[in-house]
């Protein structure tokens, strides 16, 4: 009869658990000291450990966790900046602002050159055609 190695089992399991469950909370203080994106499928990567492990019920605190440390990001993923880095209201406003009038006067040029460009194409095909141009005939 074979001995019961259940319990050597269950032992190297639990350590295993155990390891994993410090490799996600280095993971977790890194990227709370030093900003980075925040998600699931990264911090799993950088922990060698998998998506489901994570989102194990047994692991409600490291998710808690992570999604605490996400919810402080802007979407993008990066870190928000500090308030005194922020553009302010302001500033934004004069910004859209410039940028409108800059957008306004390139509309404005390119429907001045399409102008242009059709009265150019005109009198080429005028040219080939050998009738007389609008301009060449008010010139007479």
């Amino acid at each position: 009869m074979r001995a019961d190695n259940s319990a050597h089992l269950a032992e190297a399991a639990q350590q295993r658990r155990l390891d994993c469950i410090e490799r996600a909370k280095a993971v977790l203080n890194s990227l709370e000291r030093d900003g980075g994106p925040v998600t699931v499928a990264g911090v799993a990567s950088r922990a060698g450990v998998s998506r489901t492990f994570l989102y194990d019920d047994a692991q409600t605190v490291l998710l808690t966790r992570l999604r605490n440390l996400a919810s402080g990001q802007p979407a993008s993923g990066r870190p928000a900046l500090p308030d005194k880095e922020r553009i302010t209201t302001k500033s934004h406003e004069a910004i859209v602002r410039t940028l409108r009038d800059a957008n306004r006067k390139l509309n404005e040029d390119n429907e001045r050159l399409r102008n242009e460009l059709a009265v150019a194409l005109g009198q080429l095909r005028d040219l080939r055609r050998g009738t007389p141009t609008p301009a060449a005939t008010q010139r007479n």
